[in-house]
């Protein structure tokens, strides 16, 4: 049960955050700063990926639970191309096809949202 339990409560936190990322961040204009706003302030990435987004071990997590147990450095995005990184944040869907494992939400972002966390991320270093 506990396993079917972690997709439904990451399910459930990423449609609460949406709701609260999608009308808060309405009066953001600029790209960068709109996409800043979404990972540091509504998304709260840095949890996961560190203060400055460089990734790291997720110790809060149980050994032996199905899910990542590290947060892969986000900052500068080395890992994607922006194409990627915007389809994964509008789908959910890794290159290949794969979902990224929990405690990963499975974000359904607008366009114009991923595309401005997509930048924000690759202006970091």
């Amino acid at each position: 049960m506990r396993v079917t339990a972690i997709p439904l409560i990451g399910a459930l936190c990423a449609l609460v955050g949406m709701t609260i990322l999608n009308t808060s961040a309405q009066g953001i204009t600029d790209p960068v700063a709109r996409g800043k706003y979404l990972v540091m302030s509504a998304g709260k990435c840095a949890d996961c990926h560190g203060e400055q987004l460089q990734g790291g071990a997720l110790d809060f997590l149980k050994p032996g639970m199905p899910v990542a147990y590290a947060a892969p450095k986000i900052a500068g995005l080395p890992q994607l191309s922006s194409a990627a990184a915007t389809t994964f944040l509008q789908s959910g869907m890794l290159p290949g096809g794969k979902q990224a494992r929990p405690p990963m939400p499975q974000y359904r972002f607008n366009h114009d949202d991923a595309a401005a966390i997509v930048a924000y991320l690759k202006s970091l270093k």
